[in-house]
C-alpha cells in the first residue's frame, strides 16, 4: 500500500488528475459502444488540466508560533495554500471549458 501513499490522493484535485488520466487511458485502449472515444478523451484531458492547475498552484507556508503562557512553547506551524498565477488560471479555465463541452457531448449522446 506504499504506492497509494505516493499518489497523493488526499485532495479532490489529486483525485481529479488521476481520474482524468484513467479516462484518457480508457479512451485510448477500450472501445465503448455507447460513448465516442474522442468525447471521453476530451473529458479526461479537461480533468487532467484542472488537477494540474491546482497541483502547480499549491504552496506550503510556515511560521513560528511564539511562546505563550496559555499555549506553551514555540512551534513551527506549516500549512498548504492554493495561490493561482496567470498560467494556472488559464489551465483551469481551459480545463473547465473542456469538461463542460465534452460532458455536454457525452450526455447528449447518451440521451
Amino acid at each position: 500500500m506504499e504506492i497509494l501513499k505516493n499518489l497523493k490522493l488526499n485532495t479532490w484535485y489529486g483525485i481529479t488528475l488521476y481520474l482524468g488520466v484513467l479516462l484518457i487511458a480508457a479512451s485510448l485502449f477500450f472501445k465503448i459502444d455507447f460513448l465516442k472515444n474522442s468525447h471521453l478523451f476530451g473529458l479526461g484531458l479537461g480533468a487532467v488540466l484542472i488537477g494540474l492547475s491546482f497541483i502547480i498552484s499549491e504552496t506550503e507556508n510556515s511560521f513560528i508560533k511564539p511562546t505563550n503562557f496559555y499555549t506553551g512553547g514555540p512551534a513551527l506551524i506549516t500549512y498548504k495554500t492554493i495561490e493561482h498565477n496567470f498560467f494556472t488560471k488559464v489551465l483551469f479555465l481551459i480545463g473547465v471549458l473542456l469538461v463542460a463541452l465534452f460532458g455536454f457531448y457525452i450526455v447528449k449522446d447518451l440521451i
